[in-house]
């Protein structure tokens, strides 16, 4: 039961996220050389990003047949959400091959598109696959917000939520900081670790004595 209502949280909080009106720049989808035929195309971080606003929209309903003579079944578009993960993954790894994401942002993304994924993913109490999802839960939102993390919690799920909106921020913070960043490290250099140690079988010059 706590898993559906975490579903529908996480797609409010994927609504409420695009509601902000983050802008994706012009030059954030990128195409590339179309392989047999296919117009394939390169994103970049902010357009992976967007991708995610936009995970649980226009989701068709699935049809599968019921008992022969009966009416058919229609389920929600959990396989549609499944594959554009899947595909999200592809595109992450792309523009990490193509230069457009650094490994930083590669990894965080490709755990964030792990936490959808175990999200969709139906787990009964007490099977095999309870406590790797439980643990990864737990160290998601630990990592993200420092707050403890447990699924019998009676607010685990806002913490969850609030976990998966701060990781979205901060990734698209990172990438609105690249330049920053990059002059802030050539500015602190070297000078942020210790002083290396005298070469072997040097001796430091011994200090005067005052005469």
């Amino acid at each position: 039961m706590k898993l559906k209502v975490l579903f529908l949280v996480i797609t409010l909080l994927g609504i409420g996220l695009q509601a902000e009106e983050l802008t994706v720049p012009e030059t954030a989808v990128i195409p590339a050389a179309a392989p047999a035929g296919e117009a394939a195309k390169l994103k970049d971080g902010n357009a992976l990003l967007d991708s995610l606003l936009t995970l649980f929209e226009n989701l068709p309903p699935v049809e599968k047949k019921g008992p022969e003579g009966g009416d058919k079944v229609t389920k929600g578009g959990l396989a549609e959400v499944d594959n554009r993960l899947s595909q999200l993954a592809r595109d992450a790894k792309a523009a990490l091959e193509a230069g457009l994401i650094d490994k930083i942002f590669f990894f965080r993304y490709k755990r964030m598109l792990t936490i959808y994924k175990m999200v969709i993913t139906p787990v009964i109490k007490n099977e095999l696959l309870e406590n790797p999802f439980m643990k990864t839960f737990e160290d998601f939102v630990w990592d993200t917000t420092y707050e403890r993390w447990k699924w019998d919690d009676k607010d685990s799920i806002a913490k969850m939520a609030a976990a998966m909106e701060e990781e979205f921020v901060q990734m698209k913070i990172y990438l609105d900081s690249r330049q920053k960043r990059e002059e802030l490290k050539m500015k602190i250099g070297r000078r942020i670790l210790p002083p290396p140690p005298p070469p072997p079988g040097k001796k430091k010059p011994e200090a005067k004595q005052p005469e």
